[in-house]
């Protein structure tokens, strides 16, 4: 059996024509820096999702996007917006209640 990673979710996958396949899904992040002599430079971000396998050795389902520094700031500002959306509409309806 594999360790849960600090990063696993439940969540689902959904594919055309197929049943919903409710699941841990692991969220990895990391950043890639280009080295050059005298140079580096953040070249951007990765966000992978992954569905374990039962085994160490078991083949993970992945998927992935690369995101520029910018985008990933952008992204971050997103997910801070949206949450504060939420906040304030939670409070709303406490306010009502």
């Amino acid at each position: 059996m594999s360790m849960a990673s600090p990063n696993e979710y439940r969540g689902y996958i959904k594919l055309p024509e197929k049943k919903l396949y409710d699941c841990s899904i692991r969220l990895d992040f990391n950043g890639h820096v280009d080295v050059q002599p005298r140079n580096a430079s953040l070249r951007g971000f990765s966000l992978r999702m992954l569905v374990p396998g039962k085994q160490l050795s078991d083949e993970q389902s992945e998927m992935s996007i690369t995101l520029t520094p910018e985008q990933w700031l952008d992204l971050i500002d997103a997910m801070k917006a949206e949450f504060e959306s939420v906040q304030k509409a939670r409070k709303d309806f406490n306010d009502i209640q």
